[in-house]
């Protein structure tokens, strides 16, 4: 099951007022259909609302109304003015599309600022997701969301893990087909990977965020195994067993305030020629930000600067200047100002 991620709507500072009286009647309708624009008779909607006007939520955990299509898959949900705003503000309100085994799922992202609002229509993506074993990896095809439900400024997000929550491999502004390596998917099993597009549509004066996520495609298991799986690692709060080295790939460890370094000590020597950081954050500006190798702990020889290219993203698969061989690896930061620190990782894996 796909949560509700943040969707392309979100209000400015969650304060927005609301254009609503507490005891006026509302009536909010909408109709939801498939891929090939069949209604869906029965479905179970759901709708969830925020205490404000953001909806800028990770996830939310329960529903608070639910609302059943008719035969023609049309809706109609009768509300008072005083469900849709938290004392002057507007809610935020989210109705999602039902639960689907294949993985699928559609939310819109509204106020409610009339008496009567009309929700664009509901229409499922499958997305017709595909993964081929390659050579060095899995390519993964998929059909754009324009292919059936026309032109967009679409940007497509593919997401590889064991489930929507648990995410090990994320690729953005990307385009089918997407090719995968071996040094991502390393040896796990279970993964999964979806496609997800945001849109907007306009009803009368509120603008409404769509988020769609394709069917689930299952990944083919590969056997790359990283030279650093299992190795002992060092910040302030690490743990024995090393959390970032463990194989998890969809983890993530959350560094205690100050952390500018972090090192690997790997069980032997070997020259080191990809790195990959997964679930990677840091904050505030940063003058310096490198993956560094050492045969002694004492000398360090540069292997990839991490400022470099696009700069820091939450997923970066690196190539390695390293032609010496090294036991210890180490990512550190230099920030720009005292604020500055390493945020999270998740797992940092290094091959040879």
């Amino acid at each position: 099951m796909h949560t509700l991620a943040v969707g392309v709507l979100a209000m400015a500072g969650g304060c927005t007022g609301s254009k609503v009286e507490s005891g006026q009647d509302i009536v909010l309708s909408g109709r939801f259909i498939d891929e090939s624009g069949a209604p869906l008779p029965e479905a179970q909607l759901k709708l969830y609302r925020s205490e404000n006007s953001s909806c800028a939520f990770a996830a939310f955990t329960s529903s608070w109304k639910s609302v059943k299509t008719r035969a023609d898959g049309t809706f109609e949900l009768e509300l008072l003015g005083a469900d849709t705003r938290m004392g002057s503000i507007a809610r935020c309100f989210v109705a999602r599309s039902p639960d689907r085994a294949e993985g699928r799922s559609l939310s819109a992202y509204f106020l409610i600022q009339e008496s009567k609002v009309e929700l664009p229509t509901f229409q499922e993506w499958r997305g017709a997701l595909t993964a081929t074993e390659e050579a060095q990896g899995v390519s993964v095809g998929f059909k754009p969301l324009s292919a059936t439900h026309g032109a967009g400024s679409d940007e497509h997000v593919l997401s590889v893990g064991p489930s929507s929550i648990e995410v090990a491999w994320k690729v953005t502004q990307t385009s089918s087909p997407v090719r995968l390596s071996d040094y991502v998917l390393e040896d796990a099993q279970g993964l999964k990977a979806f496609v997800s597009v945001d849109r907007q549509a306009k009803v009368g004066d509120v603008t409404v965020g769509l988020s769609y996520s394709s069917d689930d495609v299952a990944m083919p298991r590969r056997a790359l195994i990283p030279a650093s799986r299992g190795a002992a690692c060092t910040y302030v709060g690490s743990d024995t067993p090393c959390r970032i080295t463990n194989g998890d790939l969809d983890g993530l460890v959350l560094f205690q305030s100050g952390v500018q370094e972090v090192s690997v000590q790997l069980s032997r020597s070997a020259v080191l020629r990809k790195a990959v950081l997964r679930n990677f954050e840091v904050s505030g500006a940063m003058t310096e930000l490198v993956l560094e190798g050492s045969a002694d702990g004492t000398q360090w020889l540069p292997l990839a600067n991490l400022l470099a290219g696009a700069g820091v993203r939450p997923f970066m698969e690196v190539d390695l200047t390293g032609t010496t061989p090294v036991s210890r690896v180490r990512v550190r930061a230099t920030p720009r100002e005292t604020t500055g620190q390493l945020r999270s990782l998740g797992q940092l894996s290094l091959f040879e």
